[in-house]
């Protein structure tokens, strides 16, 4: 279908930006930051289901799993499937990563379990000990690791287990309620499952004989809980033989799942081999294709069967886990990786698709573990291989001719020019660095290509969307602002919080109006769940919390103080974000002479509600509280309040200038006396103050003339005070440098002031973390040299042993 008219196209390209996961670029972000990875997506991708960008796909993120970029890799070659499959598939996808290694499930399922065990023990036999030893739940034992399974044992036991006891515990208790002789079986079952649990122990106890006059239901529970407790005791053979003898006794309400167990013990069994030095670059020797050939043939005779088992559907996917993963089990790297890549040339069966996807996931994350990827990259035949290597955005050596990295971008471009397969255009459009002249062939071959993608086309607006973050690279505002304004008024944009993130950052840059810049600034909260973590819980991680490369260096070169006061005015701010603002905006009205704003800043720093979880204790704007009330023509109280905060063992005092998006909220420096000196004691605001005005002076980051430009919105008499407050903060050097001589000066004015020991002994200190400069070591000499002449008894400057050149 093609959409020919202007509300069509709109729609399309705003449904598709919609699930765009951000193609990552090495040099065309819309907000600068990162290297690999874009700022807006590093911490909050995804905001949405799997499926809805699968169902919905017009993008990939580079540095995300794997399994999402084989899916953007299946739509961009043209490969289609109904959304029954997609869903089928999806839901697989959510629920795999977590069943083998979800601690926080596992201990869930065990605290179920113990209060289950406890009250039914409590009727049973109320004659029994109740003080039991306190026992730590499985994510605080010893884990049982294994580097050649898919996945780690994290205490021998998988929360299921622990589930599937208090189940059928709550059974055997329904039983017991209704037939009071069943009670001592009842009871036999409960410690005899006590005896299961105990197998991984260091002691582990003995399981109860089966009691004389046992019922049939018991004894078939007896047969499995003692094959169970030989699984996880480690006796494998014996478990095996246990778990068939009951898989063919139709009779046991166990023999289908003991069925599966089988495959259990199979993979418990063959743990693969652990990786050898330089193992990536070898053959398989013939021993280990002998073993994985047999394992092959186990493999084959015991899942089928399962597969095909109706009263097993719940557990086809960790059917299909094991076996895929028991099929490459003894290969090498290299050949296990290949053999997942052919085998997902298609989606196939969902599930099990599903399972080999997770183990290409395993094999990527495995790689960046341990190292020695050289067999990632265009080593590997197949083209999927070949893409994944190239977009997951691996450093490896790749073809050992060009350095770490540039192979991705060369290989991107020589497959897109000898295929123009779109697949390769988007890694390429991706990785290659964006131009800085516009008639630049590769630049507008790329713009070109991502131009003529069919309206109708899932990657429309991935291609869009990249056209986009290259033309921003090159400053070309106003183009991006006509690419991607038409988006920003669709229904499904409200669907995708990274998406209207990703609007209000391209066309930041050309806001028209303060309001409109304070809305395009101010990005919503996007709910995190990362699959990548060990424990995928979900989270709120505000955007705002910190501003991102555009917004800092507006707010360091461009905003009048005026403005960063109405900002922080603004009721959609964080309110973290909202303090952390005021206070910075007090520095610099501070350091650069304007009272008036200082007071002003001040007074809603204090009537900034608390936030909720503040920390009880000492008063970390106490400083600021008294600020409220000085005059604002003494300029000697405004400069002596800032040394006492800056100098400060409780308070915080913010830099003048917003930090970059790694600077952290600094720490109050305390003081450390002769002998019990500590360097952890003096740690904290260290190095804040070293790029000029916020924003670098050198590299392909500096600053420009650009950058200062006040904009229009901006009235006349604001635009003339921000200019002469820049030519003041120009003038001030970084922080070590600048308290070191505040210091001298109040020292000079009054000697006996107990301020000037204290300010000089932090000030002398903050050299040692701050920029490589000369200037920083000769200052900090002379604070040190006037602090031991004038005040050779003060506990300062005890706890001020030496003088710092910076590092």
């Amino acid at each position: 279908m093609t959409l020919s008219t202007t509300g069509g196209r709109r729609l399309l390209a705003a449904a598709a930006l919609a699930a765009a996961t951000l193609l990552g670029s090495a040099a065309a972000h819309a907000s600068g930051g990162y290297d690999a990875e874009d700022l807006f997506f590093a911490s909050t991708r995804p905001d949405q289901p799997v499926r809805e960008f699968v169902e919905r796909p017009a993008g990939y993120y580079t540095g995300y799993l794997v399994p999402y970029q084989v899916l953007w890799y299946w739509r961009l070659r043209g490969q289609s499937f109904s959304l029954d499959a997609v869903r089928a598939f999806t839901d697989l996808l959510e629920k795999l990563p977590r069943e083998d290694n979800g601690m926080a499930e596992t201990d869930d399922a065990w605290i179920e379990w113990r209060k289950a065990r406890d009250d039914a023990m409590a009727k049973l036999d109320p004659a029994s000990p109740r003080d039991r030893p306190n026992m730590p739940p499985p994510s605080q034992r010893p884990p049982n690791w294994n580097t050649g399974t898919l996945q780690a044992d994290p205490n021998c036991f998988y929360g299921d287990a622990f589930s599937s006891a208090a189940k059928t515990l709550a059974q055997r208790m329904t039983r017991a309620a209704g037939d009071k002789a069943a009670a001592p079986f009842v009871l036999h079952w409960l410690k005899t499952q006590d005896a299961v649990f105990g197998a991984c122990d260091k002691e582990p106890g003995t399981a109860p004989e089966l009691p004389a006059g046992a019922p049939a239901w018991l004894q078939a529970d007896h047969a499995y809980q003692l094959a169970a407790r030989q699984f996880y005791a480690g006796e494998f053979d014996d478990a095996d033989a246990a778990f068939a003898a009951i898989a063919a006794d139709k009779a046991s309400p166990w023999h289908d799942l003991a069925a599966y167990m089988r495959l259990r013990v199979l993979a418990r069994q063959n743990p693969g081999d652990p990786p050898s030095e330089g193992s990536e670059n070898k053959k398989e020797s013939a021993e280990a294709l002998k073993k994985q050939a047999e394992l092959d043939k186990q493999v084959d005779a015991i899942a089928p069967p399962l597969l095909k088992n109706p009263r097993l559907k719940a557990l086809h996917p960790s059917v299909h886990r094991l076996a895929e993963a028991l099929r490459i089990r003894y290969l090498l790297p290299a050949t296990r990786m290949q053999r997942l890549a052919d085998g997902l040339k298609t989606i196939g069966q969902p599930d099990a698709a599903a399972a080999k996807l997770l183990l290409l996931n395993h094999e990527f994350r495995a790689c960046g573990f341990f190292g020695g990827c050289s067999y990632i990259g265009p080593a590997q035949t197949s083209d999927l291989m070949q893409w994944l290597s190239t977009v997951r955005g691996f450093d490896g050596p790749g073809s050992g001719l060009e350095p770490d990295g540039k192979w991705r971008e060369t290989l991107s471009w020589s497959r897109y020019q000898r295929t123009h397969d779109l697949a390769w255009l988007m890694a390429a459009a991706s990785l290659v660095p964006v131009a800085a002249a516009n008639d630049d062939k590769r630049e507008a071959e790329l713009q070109a290509a991502l131009a003529a993608v069919p309206e109708d086309h899932p990657a429309r607006f991935a291609a869009t969307q990249l056209r986009a973050q290259r033309m921003f690279a090159q400053g070309r505002y106003k183009e991006v602002r006509e690419l991607v304004a038409s988006t920003a008024d669709s229904p499904l944009i409200a669907h995708s919080l990274s998406g209207q993130n990703l609007v209000k950052a391209l066309l930041l840059p050309t806001a028209a109006s303060e309001e409109e810049w304070r809305r395009l600034a101010i990005r919503p909260v996007v709910a995190r769940r990362d699959p990548e973590a060990m424990e995928a819980k979900p989270s709120a991680v505000p955007l705002a919390s910190a501003f991102d490369e555009d917004v800092v260096r507006f707010l360091n070169t461009r905003a009048p103080l005026a403005m960063w006061l109405r900002l922080a005015a603004e009721p959609a701010l964080a309110p973290a974000l909202r303090d952390s603002l005021l206070e910075t905006a007090w520095t610099r009205a501070v350091v650069a002479g304007d009272y008036a704003a200082a007071r002003r800043a001040a007074q809603m720093r204090v009537a900034s509600p608390p936030q909720a979880g503040a920390a009880k204790g000492a008063d970390t704007i106490a400083g600021i509280r008294r600020s409220a009330a000085l005059p604002e023509t003494d300029g000697a109280a405004w400069r002596h309040l800032l040394l006492e905060r800056m100098a400060s063992t409780t308070e915080v005092l913010q830099p003048p200038h917003w930090p970059a998006a790694e600077g952290i909220r600094p720490t109050p420096l305390k003081l450390g006396i002769g002998a019990g000196y500590s360097e952890r004691n003096t740690v904290g605001s260290y190095g804040k103050w070293c790029r000029p005005l916020g924003v670098p002076t050198s590299g392909p980051q500096a600053a420009t003339a650009a950058d200062f430009e006040m904009p229009a919105f901006l009235p006349q008499e604001e635009r003339s005070r921000q200019a002469a407050l820049v030519e003041k903060l120009r003038t001030v050097p970084q922080d070590s440098i600048y308290f070191t001589q505040e210091s001298l000066a109040l020292m000079q004015r009054a000697r006996t002031d107990p301020l000037v020991p204290q300010a000089l002994s932090v000030a002398v200190k903050m050299a040692r973390y701050t920029c490589q400069d000369k200037a920083a070591g000769d200052w900090s000499r002379k604070g040190l040299q006037a602090l031991r002449t004038n005040y050779p008894n003060s506990p300062w400057t005890a706890a001020t042993p030496y003088w710092y050149g910076g590092r």
